[in-house]
């Protein structure tokens, strides 16, 4: 008997599936990148110069808060429908973030975004659920390589334990993939996904940028949301129709 097919149709999210994450190499262009870059650099000078040692380096969440022009950035439509593929929905955007960092970053310790009460936990944990709830698309606009210190993933299929697989978050794991990819790369991740970052060993800047991005039909709040609404965000979803589809759905205040 044969097995049935499933319905998604593209390779790319069948990985995300099968290994927690797939990969667009140097999905964005040099002109675009280089905008995106010259972007956060002018944000990270209007702040002062802040620091970009420790785990993360100089966090900006939500991004479009410091820097509301990076919204037509996301709105790649090769990109959405891959989203919408693995989750099977339409997309919203609910989260937009940036970390910028320089060789002075630490290890990035391994971690996950699960919507969970405690860092790196999910609960309450579902009873056989097999699937993706939310994805990160992350942009690596300097690349991953041994320079600006590679992305580490630990690979898990839908049907795998959301657990850590090991206690030590300060260490590299036995059965990581080490990602590798040009400049304007972008990964596409499960939330489940653990993943961490090499040290970098060579002097100079190495920014990620991104979003979480959940179905528009799931109006489960996450932790991470961080929704942010202005004048100018605004104008840019007059302007931009794929981002005003991205940010046209909000998840209810609690009252």
């Amino acid at each position: 008997m044969t097995k049935p097919k499933l319905s998604m149709k593209s390779k790319l999210a069948q990985q995300v599936y099968d290994q927690g994450y797939c990969l667009l190499e140097g999905f964005f262009s040099t002109k675009n990148r280089e905008e995106i870059i010259q972007i956060l650099y002018q944000v990270w000078v209007d702040n002062g110069k802040p620091s970009m040692a420790g785990q993360f380096g100089y966090v900006l969440h939500p991004v479009l808060e410091f820097a509301p022009d990076l919204a037509p950035f996301y709105a790649q439509p090769e990109i959405v429908d891959l989203l919408a593929e693995v989750l099977q929905d339409e997309v919203r955007l609910a989260h937009s973030g940036a970390i910028l960092c320089n060789e002075t970053r630490s290890f990035c310790d391994w971690h996950c975004h699960l919507n969970g009460d405690r860092f790196n936990q999910w609960y309450p944990k579902p009873k056989n659920h097999h699937g993706v709830d939310r994805l990160l698309c992350n942009v690596y606009l300097h690349g991953s390589n041994s320079t600006t210190g590679e992305l580490l993933v630990y690979p898990r299929k839908i049907t795998d334990s959301r657990d850590m697989p090991f206690d030590d978050l300060l260490i590299e794991w036995q059965g990581q993939k080490i990602i590798t990819c040009p400049p304007g790369s972008a990964v596409i991740f499960d939330t489940a996904l653990f993943h961490a970052a090499r040290r970098p060993t060579e002097t100079g800047h190495r920014y990620i940028w991104g979003g979480h991005y959940q179905g528009k039909s799931n109006l489960t709040r996450h932790r991470e949301d961080n929704w942010f609404q202005s004048p100018l965000i605004e104008q840019h979803r007059r302007n931009n129709p794929l981002f005003a589809s991205l940010t046209d759905m909000r998840i209810p205040s609690s009252s």
